[in-house]
């Protein structure tokens, strides 16, 4: 099923973080991996197992907060407390990373607490990922992360899929502007709508987006066009292996209802977790491409008053990763910037 939904795996291994994308059958991205300095004890990954300790019950959410040995704060549902009182030793899994003012989600389990390696752990959860080839590729990584944050994508054939994600849902509107086609008005929708759910399923994969989703269809959906519709987006969530997915037919009022378990925290959440860091990443990437392009130069570093903190707060690691993959070519100025920006020595 692996070689039938994926390609491979591309990778960018940059100073301080490695980030990946799977690309599908046709080339596209739709899976992302992100790993770096503040992932480090900051939150549990998808999927990983723990030891935690109860800390207190909440009954009337139905479950009980519990501390992971990692100091991680997250929720389990209980239908009952089985026994389980406060202070209690419990083994869990991530069932849903924690993201915006999410906790993460956990349930028990009978595996034992290990270290994670998270990029083995990311790619046991992708169907053949283990057999997939790793190609390193800095661009297709630095696209495929740039559309992950885009909130508009260009459908096939023309037009946009415009995504708004609010607390509640994710909302996708489908825009016809530019897009040239012909046939009935019936049959230019229904071809559009089918693309359209392709890749608000795409999106979803590469976003990391979960909950509740609605898709504006474009009119006029008759019973025939809304069966097709509904069809290919139960096909394009099931191509893309996003277990546990459920999608309805498109409502009077034209709008596809879907929902997908949350798993990994959103790619959008995790850059945001810490902005001073990840401008501070960003900047060692463009270094890198700087430092790349041309060998026998000289750089610095001039870095903004967030950037500088995060460099402060990661100074070792930061001294490290200059070292090892500029060789001293690459320093930090000791002035304060407005702005974060690479300049040659």
């Amino acid at each position: 099923m692996s070689a039938a939904i994926f390609s491979k795996i591309i990778r960018h291994d940059a100073p301080g973080e490695t980030r990946a994308a799977v690309l599908d059958r046709d080339g596209r991205p739709c899976r992302l991996f992100l790993s770096r300095w503040n992932d480090a004890g900051a939150t549990a990954a998808f999927g990983s197992v723990h030891a935690a300790r109860v800390r207190a019950f909440a009954d009337a959410f139905g479950g009980a907060f519990l501390e992971l040995d990692g100091g991680e704060e997250v929720f389990l549902r209980l239908k009952s407390r089985n026994g389980v009182t406060e202070g209690a030793r419990l083994i869990v899994q991530i069932a849903s990373e924690a993201r915006q003012d999410k906790l993460a989600r956990v349930v028990l389990t009978d595996s034992a607490p290990e270290p994670v390696d998270t990029w083995a752990l990311w790619r046991s959860k992708i169907p053949g990922g283990a057999t997939l080839p790793v190609d390193q590729d800095v661009d297709g990584v630095a696209f495929a992360f740039d559309e992950a944050l885009a909130p508009s994508v260009t459908l096939a054939g023309g037009g946009r899929l415009h995504i708004d994600r609010t607390r509640a849902l994710t909302a996708f509107d489908i825009d016809t502007s530019g897009r040239v086609s012909s046939g009935s008005a019936g049959a230019r929708a229904l071809s559009l709508n089918k693309i359209a759910v392709a890749e608000l399923a795409r999106q979803v994969c590469l976003k990391g987006i979960g909950g509740n989703l609605v898709l504006d269809c474009v009119e006029p959906l008759n019973k025939s066009a809304s069966d097709q519709i509904h069809a290919a987006a139960v096909q394009a969530f099931e191509s893309l292996a996003l277990l546990g997915a459920k999608v309805l037919r498109p409502s009077p009022l034209g709008l596809l209802e879907a929902s997908v378990p949350w798993r990994e925290a959103p790619i959008e959440d995790r850059l945001l977790r810490d902005p001073g860091e990840t401008e501070l990443l960003d900047l060692l990437r463009d270094a890198q491409r700087e430092a790349s392009t041309n060998p026998a130069a000289l750089y610095e570093l001039h870095l903004s008053k967030s950037a500088r903190q995060a460099y402060l707060l990661r100074r070792n690691e930061a001294e490290s990763a200059l070292v090892d993959h500029f060789g001293g070519r690459v320093v930090v100025s000791q002035s304060e910037a407005d702005r974060s920006k690479v300049q040659k020595r």
